[in-house]
């Protein structure tokens, strides 16, 4: 059944080749802003959502935004609007799961940050500032690290 509806959905986008580029069964999620999808070709695709950055594993709220994307969309089709590649080979993507934006989904739970060192998008923006508002999250912990930074510490501990 899900190669009936993921065939209709490459048929249906493909009429309009600016809307969707990629669809696929998510078969991994690795943690909050990167999951594998496989194609209806049999592509395994790494996709990493645009424009969020959810925290490390090992960093406060990485398991509960891993397993939050996972419960989310693992076995699930989802679409993918492609936007290139990141310097790892990855696709770089906004995540949708019908009509729920996944990437703005872990933004409003307080399970990413808004990544604007890469994307301007207001609505993600104000999706972070009302998770703040709200203390959700990653926004409960009084001075939480930005992914980024807690990489960059992690490399810099390791010389």
């Amino acid at each position: 059944m899900k190669g009936v509806v993921l065939t209709f959905l490459l048929f249906f986008f493909a009429c309009d080749p600016g809307t969707i580029d990629i669809a696929g069964e998510v078969v991994s999620v690795a943690d909050g802003d990167t999951m594998t999808i496989l194609t209806v070709s049999g592509e395994r695709i790494k996709i990493r959502l645009e424009g969020i950055d959810a925290p490390e594993r090992g960093q406060d709220y990485g398991t509960k935004s891993r397993q939050y994307l996972n419960d989310l969309c693992y076995g699930k089709i989802v679409t993918v609007k492609s936007r290139g590649e990141d310097q790892y080979g990855r696709t770089l993507g906004v995540v949708y799961l019908g009509d729920l934006n996944i990437n703005q989904e872990m933004v409003c739970n307080g399970l990413a940050w808004y990544y604007d060192y890469f994307v301007y998008d207001t609505k993600l923006d104000s999706l972070e500032q009302s998770a703040r508002r709200q203390k959700l999250n990653i926004w409960s912990v009084k001075n939480p690290i930005p992914p980024y930074q807690y990489r960059k510490e992690k490399r810099e501990k390791n010389r």
